[in-house]
């Protein structure tokens, strides 16, 4: 395989790279046009002509908020390159996304038993990506699938073309077919989820109306500032939201202020009941991991590499995106262009991502040759950027710590029990499955407190949280939630499992040294979650449990 690349200046100019480069003879020619010049007629003109001069070639074009050449970004350029492959099988087709049955028809026309990676480019303001990426990733697992969304400098029109025809609301799929090529899909994001956990209350797809029960649009005032509100949605593109998918942290960032300014359209999409943070970008880590992000990748076999960035990382990070893309460029000889989302896909995860570098490395031999970095990385920032980054950092670690936590107990507060719990009921109702929850109160501990002092009466108090959180399982989870009162919200269980854990409970609070205490119990109220519950109905359950295992003598769990 061989890529070359170079900047649209001229039809006559292009005819002689493609000639002196003999692309003509070729086996396989994969063409991809990513045009800073946002014209349907430039566009396609552009792509019949290089269809004109190389008839076999397969040819996918985006229009692109910048571009990427041998390392190097550009603005308001259109970069052409020409991917050369000897013993690869190419296919690619135009697919719009108003017609039907895509996925069937990907399938059909485009992938074979040998097919090992798919690049995709598609509109990047119109179409359901993410839907689109989850349907081809659960039919066709095995595949690696990398590419962008089309983007603009202005957030107002988008499409992908080839030499006969465009579109604001389609895709084109290239595949890559052989026994011999060697694919290998990853992605760069260190952004820093910062602030507390917010819920999403009401969304529809890529369109979020309220998180926490509140605008967004107020959301995203109160904590950005009226400034960021003002310029949406290009203002708040270094400050995404972030939601975890599968355990993988994926960055959401506004594309379009809809519904009359009271809502906003994301590049990917949101269910009721995620957790959300906003983000911002790590500077340490951005500028301390990149040459141990080199060397992890120049052991993998790589003649070409297809990069596809975020517009939002340019706005923020500048010259310093291009330490990236030297050490992609460092690996072979690369192109790409910036997004208004990445496709990627590889192994147990797909996700339409946003604010990362997605980047596919290619190769039709095994071998690996020794590699350097072409520049050296620069690792220099202003060093206030710098420590206001690490202090940032730090101090919102510590600020979650205090407002989540109980700072006698250590165990997380009543603030964060509710939090968990509201998660926690979405989460059974979407998929149907049930939880438990334990409400737990210390026997008599005011006599503790008068008989003993309320010193002694705060190291009973931890020394009861430190039994319980030993003897929970690893998924559930324990708050304190006032005096000594304590409450658990296991993970998923039935009676039987429930009635288990209490005995268990019972069990190792009596075998527990209290001293100066000769004897300590506790009562327990319990109930496991029922379709329909609210979290305020489960509570309510719970509590008048605990209040008959107390008036029924204490020292006893009550399940209803």
């Amino acid at each position: 395989m061989k890529l070359y690349s170079t900047l649209y200046k001229s039809d006559d100019s292009l005819k002689k790279f493609i000639a002196e480069r003999k692309i003509q003879s070729a086996k396989a020619v994969f063409v991809q046009i990513f045009s800073g010049v946002i014209d349907e007629a430039y566009c396609m003109d552009l792509a019949a002509f290089i269809k004109a001069e190389l008839p076999d070639a397969k040819i996918l074009g985006a229009t692109a908020g910048g571009v990427i050449s041998e390392g190097i970004m550009y603005e308001h350029e259109t970069v052409i390159s020409f991917s050369l492959f000897d013993t690869t099988r190419l296919a690619c087709d135009f697919f719009s996304f108003e017609s039907d049955n895509i996925i069937e028809r990907i399938e059909k026309e485009l992938i074979f038993e040998d097919t090992k990676a798919m690049v995709i480019v598609s509109d990047g303001l119109i179409s359901d990506a993410e839907s689109f990426l989850k349907e081809l990733y659960s039919r066709n697992s095995d595949l690696v699938v990398a590419g962008g969304r089309a983007s603009d400098y202005d957030f107002k029109k988008t499409f992908v073309f080839n030499e006969k025809q465009t579109s604001e609301n389609a895709c084109i799929v290239c595949s890559f077919s052989s026994e011999d090529l060697h694919t290998n899909s990853d992605y760069i994001l260190k952004w820093t989820p910062v602030g507390k956990d917010m819920m999403v209350t009401k969304a529809n797809g890529p369109i979020l109306y309220e998180i926490d029960g509140e605008s967004v649009i107020e959301v995203y005032r109160k904590y950005l500032g009226d400034a960021i509100v003002k310029d949406l949605p290009s203002s708040c593109m270094p400050f995404p939201l972030i939601v975890h998918r599968d355990g993988v942290l994926v960055a959401r960032d506004p594309i379009a202020v809809v519904d009359d300014g009271k809502a906003l359209k994301f590049a990917g999409l949101f269910e009721e009941g995620d957790i959300v943070r906003f983000s911002f970008a790590n500077i340490e880590e951005l500028t301390d991991e990149l040459e141990e992000t080199f060397h992890e990748l120049d052991k993998i076999p790589a003649e070409g590499v297809y990069i596809y960035s975020c517009s939002a990382r340019k706005v923020l990070l500048h010259e310093k995106l291009m330490s990236e893309l030297n050490i992609l460029e460092s690996l072979a000889p690369s192109v790409g262009f910036f997004t208004f989302g990445e496709y990627f896909s590889s192994g147990k995860i797909a996700e339409l991502l946003n604010v990362t570098t997605t980047f596919l490395l290619l190769s039709e031999h095994n071998s690996v040759e020794k590699k350097e970095l072409k520049k050296s990385i620069d690792i220099t920032c202003d060093p206030i950027r710098k420590a206001l980054t690490h202090l940032v950092k730090v101090t919102s670690k510590e600020l979650e710590n205090i407002s989540t936590h109980d700072t006698l107990t250590k165990l997380y507060n009543r603030s964060e029990y509710l939090r968990v719990i509201k998660r926690k009921v979405v989460s059974a109702k979407r998929y149907e499955e049930s939880f438990g929850l334990i409400l737990v109160d210390i026997d008599l501990f005011k006599h503790v407190n008068d008989s003993y002092g309320h010193d002694i009466g705060d190291l009973v108090l931890r020394k009861f949280a430190k039994t319980l959180l030993g003897s929970i399982r690893a998924d559930d989870f324990i708050a304190r939630w006032g005096g000594e009162e304590f409450i658990i919200i296991t993970g998923k269980i039935d009676k039987n499992g429930l009635t288990r854990l209490l005995q268990k409970l019972q069990k190792r609070i009596k075998a527990e040294d209290f001293a100066p205490l000769t004897k300590l119990t506790a009562s327990f109220g319990a109930t496991l979650y029922k379709d329909g519950d609210s979290y305020e109905e489960l509570f309510k359950r719970v509590d008048n449990a605990l209040y008959q295992a107390k008036k029924s003598g204490r020292d006893r769990f009550i399940v209803v």
